[in-house]
């Protein structure tokens, strides 16, 4: 950087760092494991970042006689030369839908009434949940004439279609039989709902099934795009997953900021299937992002560093360096949100790794639950050059999904799962 601070030929961040590294290799052999910071206090709404990224931000429990000093705001370390090779993904297809005036896709508008009228008739086991979409939409549209709330009775019926509807074996011809994506009586009647308090979980998953049948996938199959396989694992002494994805099948884009296409609470049962649907970008990494554009996503899971995990806080720790002289490719990314404030979305995982007991795991497999900003963060290991970032979780985005009615994942995607590992040997 042409503007970086320099101190005798070199940037002044490599001097700090290198000053320290000697310090912590000194300490390396008695430091056998990390120890967690306190939580920091909450910043408050409105705080400048320059306040918040400041050294009296977190307090922690000093390790040694030198506590790892918060890196301000200017610090934007530099590039390797040489990239390592990483498991980002390349390509994909960008979805972008109005979900507050969706458009009928081009293969719904093909199928005219002509062939509406000819088609036959739907399987009795795929119509029964459908016309629990169908029919309690009209009804619950039929009371809000009335001026009546809607019925609790259709709102399981219109919650359980949904849900059941995701795993239904069935026809694009049977959408538009049913006219589910038409927007003045199919699922945008849900989600886009003025005149009917829709509970805001069912309103997420119409817009999350809404999504996936616009794309023409009616595929149940929660590996859809997914070459599942087994190989021999030395290292846990028996066969373990080997799976990759589907070059012919259409995957998504993750390298974007905010929601884009996705809903809140969403599930997948695997980080591959994450990557297929543009959740995240890497099939192994935590933190995928872009140079100077920061994080678009990191995944909360197993580690050898205990993440601290609040719900609407979390402290997330950043991958260790094979450079002591700066932060990894990921661990920058992180560091380039803070600093741009940008949003970054977080996906928890079952297997997460965190300090003491947590009610925000899902049960399986690997949940989207929201943006977040990065408020601050510190480097906690110097010569391994791990950062420990501060998440608050972005208002107005309706709870973590995690417990209550709205939980994901749903019974019907846990017992999905169940089956999926019996008939395809599927090991996580």
């Amino acid at each position: 950087m042409a503007d970086e601070l320099m101190i005798g030929g070199t940037p002044w961040w490599r001097n700090v760092n290198m000053a320290k590294i000697e310090e912590a290799q000194r300490l390396s052999q008695s430091q056998k494991s990390v120890v967690m910071p306190d939580p920091p206090p909450v910043s408050s709404v409105g705080t400048p970042i320059a306040l918040i990224l400041s050294p009296a931000a977190p307090t922690s429990r000093p390790t040694s006689a030198a506590t790892a000093p918060v890196a301000p705001l200017s610090f934007v370390p530099q590039r390797r030369t040489e990239m390592p090779a990483d498991d980002t993904m390349e390509g994909g297809e960008r979805l972008e839908i109005d979900m507050s005036n969706p458009a009928l896709p081009a293969w719904y508008k093909d199928i005219g009434l002509d062939k509406v009228k000819k088609a036959p008739r739907i399987p009795p086991g795929i119509e029964e949940h459908l016309n629990k979409i169908t029919s309690g939409i009209k009804k619950c549209n039929e009371a809000a004439a009335k001026n009546m709330p809607p019925s609790a009775t259709e709102l399981k019926k219109i919650n359980d279609g949904i849900h059941n509807a995701f795993f239904l074996d069935l026809s694009a011809l049977a959408i538009r039989q049913k006219g589910l994506l038409h927007n003045d009586r199919g699922l945008p009647q849900v989600f886009n709902s003025d005149k009917i308090d829709y509970p805001w979980y069912i309103k997420e998953d119409a817009a999350e099934l809404y999504t996936k049948w616009w794309q023409k996938d009616t595929n149940p199959d929660l590996f859809r795009g997914i070459k599942l396989g087994r190989t021999k694992n030395a290292k846990i002494g028996r066969e373990s997953a080997a799976d990759k994805l589907d070059p012919k099948y259409p995957r998504k884009k993750g390298d974007f900021h905010g929601d884009g296409h996705l809903r809140n609470g969403q599930w997948w049962p695997t980080q591959l299937c994450a990557v297929r649907d543009g959740a995240h970008s890497a099939t192994v990494g935590g933190i995928c992002g872009r140079t100077g554009g920061g994080a678009f996503s990191c995944v909360m899971s197993g580690g050898s560093y205990p993440n601290i995990d609040k719900g609407t806080e979390v402290w997330y720790y950043g991958t260790e360096s094979d450079d002591p002289s700066r932060p990894s490719d990921s661990t920058q990314h992180m560091i380039e949100s803070c600093r741009l404030q940008t949003p970054v979305r977080v996906l928890r995982a079952f297997k997460m790794t965190t300090e003491g007991p947590n009610d925000y795991r899902p049960k399986e497999g690997m949940r989207y639950d929201g943006l977040y900003k990065v408020a601050n963060y510190e480097v906690k290991n110097v010569a391994k050059q791990v950062h420990l970032f501060h998440l608050v979780r972005e208002p107005d985005q309706g709870p973590i999904r995690n417990s209550g009615p709205g939980i994901r994942p749903t019974p019907e995607e846990l017992e999905a799962l169940a089956k999926a590992k019996i008939e395809k040997k599927f090991l996580a």
